[in-house]
């Protein structure tokens, strides 16, 4: 190692055991063994030990910087993965280079999904899309005529433009609606 140090040094396993003490207290790391966070810092600190530069720093403010990025770096990978784990995250750039060798604006190159996901809302698959397609038109085709008429109006306008197309009052409206969401619930479209 340089500077006739090594990664056994008693300062380096001091001050990697205590980067990992303190990655431990933080709530993005629950769950995870203290082993695997002293792997990763000794690590990082072995692929950026060649770096070192004398004539820049003393080996051990050197050794203290790397492993503060080190866990710095651990923390917000923590942290991101905690927090948007479920997205899948595809770079702009990728999509065009798939989509054509045109240019393309980014705005162009992002679908409405995409634009949902960066929200941090929960997009379904088209699978799923499908199969909450389906299940709706399952429930409207076994609604009474007047209860089909009803939502084939609401998916147009709004409550006041079914009261005066179907030439019903809006309190009837209401009280049909209600009815609906009963039927759509009991088809497993509930509040959550």
């Amino acid at each position: 190692m340089t500077n006739g140090a090594s990664l056994n040094d008693s300062y380096i396993r001091t001050l990697i055991l205590i980067k990992a003490r303190r990655l431990l207290a933080s709530p993005a790391f629950r769950g995870v063994e203290r082993e695997d966070i002293l792997h990763d810092l000794t690590l990082i600190l072995a692929t950026r030990i060649d770096q070192f530069d004398p004539a820049r720093s003393q080996f051990r403010t050197f050794v203290s910087r790397v492993l503060d990025s080190a866990a710095i770096t651990l923390l917000r990978a923590r942290r991101r993965a905690k927090r948007a784990g479920g997205l899948n995250l595809r770079s702009i750039e990728t999509l065009r280079e798939q989509a054509s060798t045109d240019p393309v604006t980014g705005s162009a190159a992002l679908r409405e999904a995409d634009a949902a996901r960066r929200l941090g809302l929960d997009v379904p698959s088209p699978a799923e899309e499908f199969i909450v397609r389906e299940s709706i038109r399952e429930i409207v085709a076994a609604l009474p005529p007047d209860l089909a008429e009803l939502c084939r109006f609401l998916r147009e306008g709004s409550e006041v433009a079914a009261a005066r197309d179907l030439g019903i009052s809006r309190r009837q409206v209401r009280n049909r609606i209600a009815e609906l969401r009963k039927r759509f619930a009991a088809g497993g479209f509930g509040a959550e």
